[in-house]
């Protein structure tokens, strides 16, 4: 069995050795420490992991409750109990030595029944702690490799074509997120872009985008029929969910970006409408939305089309923005891209969404968000008359 490491602080040595044997009485495995002062037993909590420090107040070169603040106020030491040791009898030195983070507290003469008893609990407390701890460090090293998988999955770089600029935003509301995006190079003419939210986000939504990610590429056929992947891609998940216990769904647009024309055809499964962004224009491309992925089979999803101009942007996002405050906005109180430009001047157009976007990644990149944001921006360069 594993020894508790204890250490002992007074400056007495003949108090040290009473609080000794009366421990060794208890049968706890132990590994016993003596500090005669504070220095002494800030220099053993330094070298040495322990379990359980019973510490005097009165001591030769500080207080003791100034020790117990001082350990409690680290994030390294505050799980290690203390018991606070003194001879006063009051109420007054009980609270302070309670506000000072002391775990116990007991009067001298110490009782050798009240300190075992005492002393087995916080050990067993101590115990659960460290096992907390190791746990938490394992699921910590297990999120970091799960975080790693996940990327694996996104595309490693944006692609690069004469006359389009390809822009994307992603951010993760905790290690791991429920949003998704992908471009699919068909051939040299026709690009495939993915964006979709899976409900919710954390582990089981990442295992989620991990099928979506096998299920496009098994479903590569239909990658220049925007329609019919998302209704084939909808029965297959469905499937999937309807194994388990729990009411998942996937919202998502695709489409195929005819680089040739400028055409982006696409279909929405029940996905934040993308925006047609002109110099001062800022169109909605709202379409006959199916319902999101995963929730009955047999959808049929409508397919459109909109042909991009020099200049043009196409603006595709996860409702993620909506969870943060921007542009004055209170978090959740905009539900469309239109509602951020509410009460602002006439026409809306690049330079404002273009603000939008700046904020958006400025906001994500410094605060904590309840909901992952992604989103694609497609931009028809501007050509230069020869």
């Amino acid at each position: 069995m594993q020894k508790s490491n204890i250490l002992l602080v007074d400056d007495y040595e003949v108090n040290l050795e009473l609080l000794e044997a009366y421990l060794e009485l208890s049968g706890i495995p132990m590994q016993i420490y003596r500090a005669y002062n504070c220095a002494e037993a800030y220099a053993c909590v330094e070298k040495v992991s322990l379990d359980l420090i019973l510490l005097d107040v009165m001591l030769p070169d500080g207080s003791g409750y100034d020790v117990c603040r001082s350990l409690k106020g680290f994030y390294a030491y505050q799980s290690i109990p203390i018991i606070i040791l003194t001879a006063l009898n009051d109420k007054q030195s009980m609270l302070e030595g309670l506000q000072a983070g002391a775990d116990e507290f007991l009067t001298k003469p110490v009782d050798s029944h009240e300190l075992i008893l005492r002393v087995k609990n916080l050990l067993k407390m101590k115990a659960i702690a460290n096992d907390l701890d190791q746990r938490y460090s394992q699921l910590h090293r297990e999120l970091v490799i799960a975080t790693e998988l996940q990327k694996s999955f996104l595309p490693r770089t944006v692609p690069a074509y004469d006359g389009v600029h390809l822009e994307v935003l992603y951010r993760p509301s905790s290690y791991i997120g429920g949003d998704f995006y992908d471009f699919i190079q068909i051939d040299d003419d026709h690009l495939g872009i993915l964006i979709c939210d899976v409900k919710g986000h954390g582990v089981a939504s990442a295992m989620i985008t991990a099928t979506i990610k096998f299920q496009m590429y098994d479903l590569r056929q239909y990658y220049r029929l925007p329609d019919q992947l998302l209704g084939h891609l909808n029965d297959r998940l469905e499937q999937f969910f309807s194994s388990t216990a729990n009411d998942y769904f996937v919202t998502a647009v695709y489409g195929v970006l005819d680089l040739e024309r400028n055409r982006f055809f696409y279909s929405n499964a029940g996905h934040s409408s993308p925006y047609l962004c002109g110099t001062e224009s800022l169109v909605s491309l709202e379409n006959q939305q199916g319902l999101p992925l995963g929730i009955l089979p047999g959808m049929v999803y409508d397919c459109q089309q909109v042909v991009l101009q020099q200049g043009q942007e196409l603006f595709l996002y996860t409702d993620g923005i909506f969870e943060i405050a921007l542009r004055g906005k209170a978090a959740k109180s905009c539900s469309s891209l239109m509602d951020f430009f509410d009460g602002a001047e006439l026409p809306i157009g690049l330079a404002q969404v273009h603000q939008l976007q700046q904020e958006i990644r400025q906001y994500t990149g410094s605060h904590q968000i309840a909901d992952d944001v992604n989103y694609i921006v497609v931009r028809i360069e501007e050509q230069e008359e020869a």
